[in-house]
């Protein structure tokens, strides 16, 4: 008997800590969580005007807000819903034909996003995400105008904490806009961004 409590104990003593492991890594990132992130974006631009067909481009930067929930769904398992909410302008590009010229600028852009995610250790968290997007698009040149785009955002990232609140994370992601006509001129705007920022899980 005596034999077998101490086989008990030393597997115990084994498989305790990974059962911790494993039962804190998702806990690790649950709840509600801020951060604010810097998004460097190129952008690229569908132009129709009439028969002319064009595309432009551009690079740009910016700073985003970013509030999450975060509910565990196993072990390593973590489902986020969040949303971001963008400081400045997303500028898509400028274009001249003849003696026309346009240029596009996103503005008040937001998304709303699902993000699944696995926890790889206790301190990190890999993940992907969905998100519904939005954003006024102000055209400049020879038109002026705005109309609303709404889009789709898809992307990978990785969130690691630095000590039991605060964490870093990076991102990579694409968007694609809707397609919408501001002064007889058909805007489709898309980008990729790449998103590095700090954040305090509460």
């Amino acid at each position: 008997m005596k034999k077998v409590l101490i086989a008990a104990a030393v597997a115990a003593s084994c498989i305790a800590p990974q059962a911790f492991a494993q039962t804190n890594g998702a806990s690790g990132f649950t709840g509600f969580s801020a951060a604010a992130n810097a998004n460097a974006s190129t952008s690229s631009t569908e132009v129709r005007n009439g028969s002319n067909y064009v595309d432009m481009g551009k690079s740009s930067q910016d700073v985003s807000l970013q509030a999450a929930y975060g509910f565990a769904m196993g072990n390593n398992y973590v489902l986020g819903l969040g949303a971001t909410y963008a400081l400045g302008d997303l500028k898509s590009g400028s274009v001249t034909v003849g003696d026309f010229n346009a240029n596009l600028k996103g503005k008040d852009a937001y998304s709303l996003y699902l993000e699944p995610g696995y926890a790889i250790s206790n301190s990190t968290l890999v993940y992907g995400k969905l998100a519904y997007l939005s954003m006024k698009g102000e055209a400049g040149g020879s038109i002026h105008g705005s109309e609303d785009f709404s889009g789709v955002g898809y992307g990978v990232g990785i969130r690691h904490k630095l000590n039991k609140n605060l964490f870093l994370q990076g991102e990579i992601a694409q968007a694609d806009y809707s397609h919408e006509t501001i002064g007889g001129t058909m805007f489709k705007p898309s980008s990729t961004t790449g998103t590095v920022g700090i954040g305090y899980q509460f």
